[in-house]
């Protein structure tokens, strides 16, 4: 008999930095992680590959980055995505403002986005899924090149973030809260159009209001409140706050998530609620 409640436990930033790799491997190999997306222009992307591919019952997607990184392009492709420096813009709030101001080439943001997907699939990896850094994919346009890269490449399933709110997983902060508010429309709005495409989704999400802290209350709580059907969560464990918050400065509680994702309590309760462990690759 099919389980009626479905986990997708997903942690992104694979390929971010050394501890964030261990990390999602420890969490994957001894805990409840059942699938990564990887930041293919991540400083730490080529070392980890090996590692990862010891890792089969991992599910793999593309952490697609317009913010916050380096491209895997060569900038002189695509200058209306960089600064002097060859980097992305900082955050979601100036690529926004950028494309506002339509100083965003689409024509170029195709072209860096299509290399992330190939450099994965050229390194051998089957790719289940795509979703995106500070969920980008979201905004209209870019959704569009989104799905059609999917398509071109055979990756037909699509991260939606539309947060389920369950009592104990919700943000202390209002402006986490009123952020998250916004994605859930356009999440909302972007799953009718993807599905439309043909791409495959998980039909509840959770880990946004408590993006860097879902620590191990946070799971009790969601466990107990699970809905039917498909449910992602979002999670960002890492084996050394310090490195990792020196780099990225997000305010993350690495090692707490991963302590929480490794902790044997939360295998055992999942069994007792018959609650299935899934990947995006086992959609369908």
């Amino acid at each position: 008999m099919t389980a009626l409640r479905r986990l997708i436990v997903n942690a992104d930033d694979f390929g971010l930095h050394p501890s964030a790799n261990q990390a999602i491997l420890k969490a994957h190999r001894e805990g409840i992680v059942t699938s990564t997306t990887v930041l293919t222009g991540g400083s730490a992307f080529l070392e980890a590959i090996p590692e990862l591919k010891t890792c089969p019952t991992l599910g793999v997607g593309v952490h697609l980055c317009l913010v916050d990184q380096k491209p895997v392009l060569d900038t002189t492709r695509i200058p209306s995505l960089v600064d002097s420096e060859g980097r992305f813009p900082a955050s979601h709030v100036n690529f926004v403002r950028r494309l506002a101001l339509r100083r965003v080439r689409m024509s170029e943001v195709r072209l860096e986005l299509e290399a992330q997907v190939a450099l994965l699939l050229d390194h051998g990896i089957i790719v289940t899924h795509l979703d995106s850094h500070q969920h980008l994919h979201l905004l209209p346009g870019i959704s569009k090149i989104v799905a059609e890269i999917g398509q071109k490449m055979g990756i037909r399933r699509v991260r939606i973030p539309a947060e389920v709110i369950v009592q104990g997983c919700e943000s202390p902060s209002a402006m986490r809260r009123a952020q998250g508010r916004l994605v859930f429309r356009l999440a909302t709005s972007r799953r009718l159009e993807f599905e439309k495409a043909g791409f495959l989704c998980a039909d509840h999400f959770v880990g946004f209001g408590c993006g860097g802290r879902f620590c191990l209350d946070n799971w009790f709580s969601l466990i107990a409140k699970l809905p039917e059907g498909v449910t992602e969560v979002m999670v960002h464990p890492g084996a050394d706050t310090k490195a990792l918050e020196d780099m990225t400065h997000w305010g993350y509680r690495w090692e707490e998530e991963m302590a929480a994702l490794t902790d044997p309590r939360l295998r055992k309760l999942l069994d007792y609620q018959k609650v299935q462990l899934i990947n995006y690759g086992d959609l369908s």
